[in-house]
């Protein structure tokens, strides 16, 4: 079972494809046997086309918020990027997504294209890391905070919630980037010989200098720190937007706070290990059940699930694009080098 679920053999990598395509098929052909496929295509032939276009235009504008995140975190990380160049390679790896079973592999595109040519292995893994957990921490706070919104619809709970969000992430940053390394150090000062036997000097080392790259950002200026959690919020609250645009365009009544837990719960679900293409399969079904309580038939929910997969697919293609012509500027350059040539003998 070990074998199967975390080897990096090509054989196992295959099985656990092969797993998730299966269970990708059966809940979309569970879905459309429960909901006529006729259905869902009348209902997306009624949408609003300039509110589908806005929608996805908003998704961009997500992707973008993200690049800002990224640089914020990446720079203090001493890797110098510029927001064109972070949003470039996000577009590039929502096209890997499209056809990789597992955000593993896109993670790695990032951190090869950040970690390069510098050579920050480490410093890239901490910031995209650092990254992905914060968004993981923003998405479950922000959807537990609409949940609670939507049923107290007080102005005064709602300003309190941001503050403290905004409190809370701070604190629990400022106690990894400042504290961490020093307890580990203490730690390991107090240990005798144990870090240093063999089967865990490695182990060791690759921890110490993965705090090492953390404590860097506990230097970072209140206002970068501030930058990162707010560009985190704003990439959410964007996407939120989109998909509450994408409901209009379809005539689904469905509130921005309602959708804001409903995305939260659409977001964390499709990081489960056992999907791909970003949750397709599980977003239809966990939209089709949540937007079902309030009292959405079934083919408006895959209909609008459908137009958030489209968003995704049409923003994969612009970094399907992006990659082509950055291959092929590559390749041009690589052709037009001059070919150092052998001194020759007197």
């Amino acid at each position: 079972m070990r074998w199967l679920l975390i080897s990096t053999d090509p054989l196992p990598q295959r099985i656990r494809g092969l797993i998730k395509m299966l269970v990708l098929v059966g809940l979309l052909f569970a879905l459309f046997w429960i909901v006529p496929v006729n259905r869902v295509i009348q209902a997306l032939l009624t949408v609003d086309m300039p509110l589908f276009i806005l929608g996805i235009g908003l998704g961009l504008l997500a992707v973008f918020l993200t690049s800002l995140q990224m640089k914020l975190l990446l720079h203090n990380q001493q890797i110098q990027r510029g927001v064109g160049q972070i949003f470039a390679v996000n577009l590039a790896v929502k096209f890997y997504l499209l056809f990789t079973p597992t955000t593993l592999i896109a993670s790695g595109v990032r951190w090869y294209r950040f970690s390069r040519p510098e050579g920050k292995f480490t410093e890239a893994f901490v910031a995209l890391a650092s990254f992905r957990l914060l968004g993981s921490f923003l998405t479950l706070t922000m959807g537990l905070g609409f949940l609670l919104i939507g049923t107290q619809y007080a102005l005064l709970f709602t300003t309190g919630w941001i503050i403290l969000l905004i409190i809370g992430i701070i604190i629990i940053w400022l106690l990894f980037t400042r504290f961490s390394l020093p307890i580990y150090q203490w730690v390991n000062l107090r240990s005798g010989r144990l870090f240093n036997m063999p089967i865990f000097h490695w182990v060791s080392q690759r921890i110490e200098k993965l705090l090492e790259a953390a404590s860097a950002y506990a230097q970072m200026p209140a206002t970068g720190l501030l930058g990162i959690i707010v560009s985190g919020i704003f990439s959410f609250l964007t996407v939120i937007a989109s998909a509450v645009v994408f409901a209009k365009s379809l005539g689904i009544d469905i509130g921005f706070i309602e959708m804001g837990w409903i995305q939260a719960v659409i977001s964390l679900v499709s990081q489960l290990p056992f999907t791909m293409a970003e949750g397709l399969g599980v977003r239809e079904v966990t939209l089709v059940t949540l937007l079902g309580l309030f009292g959405v038939g079934a083919e408006r929910a895959l209909a609008l699930s459908f137009l958030i997969f489209i968003r995704g697919v049409v923003i994969a293609l612009l970094g399907g694009i992006v990659e082509a012509i950055s291959a092929l500027r590559t390749k041009r350059l690589t052709a037009a080098a001059p070919i150092p040539r052998e001194p020759s003998e007197n």
